[in-house]
């Protein structure tokens, strides 16, 4: 697939933050919805901190200049696949620098990989990236790749 730099980066951008945020969203209303600023830092902290967007955005533009052309569903799933992945992998990180012990650190990750599932985020996550597709595939005007003018 060929894409420009700044429709991948958007792409990346589109995919991720909102529903990271929505994932952020229904966290903190279902923990009782207080927005203390400390139970906000709480819940960045639980829905993988400002790490996940900060790593995601950069992989999934990498990872939407590399690969090959794809069809919608599959660069979806594969998109999803690599978002749930660095979600987890954010989890256990921002749960070992916060000072949980390794175990504890991945347990935590798993049961917020749990939530995320429940709360619908990696479906959002696969429905965006299906949505945004077609800014992913440059388009050009009708006989501009054959390498000449068009004849009828």
């Amino acid at each position: 697939m060929i894409t420009p730099w700044r429709r991948a980066v958007e792409y990346a951008a589109v995919v991720t933050l909102p529903s990271w945020l929505w994932g952020l969203v229904v966290l903190n209303v279902g923990t009782g919805g207080d927005t203390s600023p400390d139970d906000a830092a709480l819940g960045l902290v639980d829905g993988g901190g400002l790490l996940f967007p900060l790593v995601a955005v950069p992989v999934l533009t990498v990872v939407r200049k590399t690969l090959p052309a794809l069809s919608r569903w599959r660069t979806a799933t594969i998109d999803t696949s690599v978002y749930a992945v660095l979600y987890l992998l954010t989890l256990v990180a921002t749960g070992l620098w916060a000072g949980s012990g390794p175990a504890d650190a991945v347990d935590w990750a798993f049961v917020m990989m749990t939530v995320a599932l429940l709360d619908l985020q990696f479906l959002m996550t696969l429905g965006l990236c299906a949505w945004r597709y077609d800014r992913l595939v440059p388009t050009a005007p009708s006989g501009s790749l054959s390498g000449g003018p068009r004849v009828v």
